[in-house]
């Protein structure tokens, strides 16, 4: 999940509020998700990687083909898209065009920047 926030904060106090964040809410779904680095302790929970946020760190960028068997693209999605039948790699190269006539999910991505400083009370509410 990508959130654009407003400019300000540097990626010391970005990556606390990450860490923060996903440890909250690893911690309301147990069984699903997990802060826990070792791949062998996740014990088939999903990763909330807070890390990403670190000075330094980088992603896979959105519309990239990733180097996987029928090469998939990371592609963004809306939350609609988002369900338990979806597969991955069926993003790939093979088919890509005609996702891209479609609306990309990003087309405003910037225009709504999130105000850090306004979230860090809420999550300390949480």
């Amino acid at each position: 999940m990508f959130v654009p926030i407003r400019l300000g904060p540097d990626a010391d106090r970005v990556l606390s509020f990450a860490k923060a964040f996903v440890a909250r809410v690893a911690s309301a779904h147990p069984n699903e998700l997990t802060v826990e680095h070792s791949a062998a302790a996740r014990h088939g929970r999903v990763y909330l990687d807070p890390f990403r946020n670190a000075f330094s760190q980088t992603v896979v960028a959105p519309y990239s083909v990733r180097r996987r068997e029928k090469a998939p693209i990371s592609t963004p999605l809306n939350w609609s898209e988002v369900t338990t039948a979806l597969i991955p790699s069926d993003f790939n190269i093979g088919n890509f065009t005609e996702r891209l006539a479609r609306t990309d999910p990003w087309h405003d991505f910037f225009a709504d920047r999130q105000v850090l400083e306004d979230a860090e009370p809420l999550l300390a509410r949480l």
